[in-house]
């Protein structure tokens, strides 16, 4: 079959390859670089990390998985050195290792990562209702819509060109150490040292 523009094979495949990278472009509205991607790839021990420590509070609500005295005392020395200095990727490995492994039991590991997969899924529904235009209830940030503008906010640093979440690199960055999880860090210290 000679290739000619008009023939309607190829206006159908070029159109078809057309709509398919228009949707890619159209419907993801960001791409990250490979960089970014090597960048959030470096940081990922850190991010579970955080994700661990910051729903290890949780646990506390049933007593069938709240944290024991003896575990209290393994687990303080690990969130105590967390605030102290910049958590490097392996050493973030490493504390997540221990956590599971050597501290908390069978019934606690399936309370968190059901607690896991609970975060996971309403961090998916919130970034569908932005993708959709929607406005999301965040608990805890006045006024509760994502994306808004709040004074000395994430978006008022970033225009000033401080606390550039996105340029810090693995070693740098101590979720630990200020913050909202900084804040909640300290509050799960406070009752476990009370145990």
């Amino acid at each position: 079959m000679p290739f000619k523009p008009s023939n309607p094979l190829f206006l159908t495949t070029a159109l078809l390859l057309a709509s398919v990278a228009a949707a890619q472009t159209a419907g993801s509205g960001f791409q990250m670089t490979p960089e970014m991607r090597a960048r959030m790839a470096a940081m990922q021990p850190i991010i579970d990390l955080s994700q661990t420590v910051r729903l290890l509070p949780e646990l506390e609500k049933n007593k069938a998985t709240a944290i024991t005295r003896t575990q209290a005392k393994t687990l303080l020395t690990i969130l105590t050195t967390l605030q102290k200095a910049a958590v490097q990727p392996n050493d973030a490995k490493k504390y997540l290792t221990q956590i599971e492994d050597k501290i908390l039991t069978e019934k606690q590991l399936t309370a968190l990562d059901t607690l896991v997969i609970k975060a996971e899924k309403e961090q998916q529904a919130q970034r569908a209702a932005r993708q959709n235009g929607q406005t999301a209830r965040v608990p805890g940030i006045p006024g509760g819509l994502l994306g808004g503008q709040r004074p000395g906010g994430q978006n008022a640093q970033r225009q000033a060109g401080t606390g550039q979440a996105g340029q810090r690199q693995p070693g740098t960055f101590n979720p630990f150490k200020e913050g909202r999880g900084a804040d909640a860090l300290n509050s799960y210290i406070a009752l476990l040292k009370k145990k």
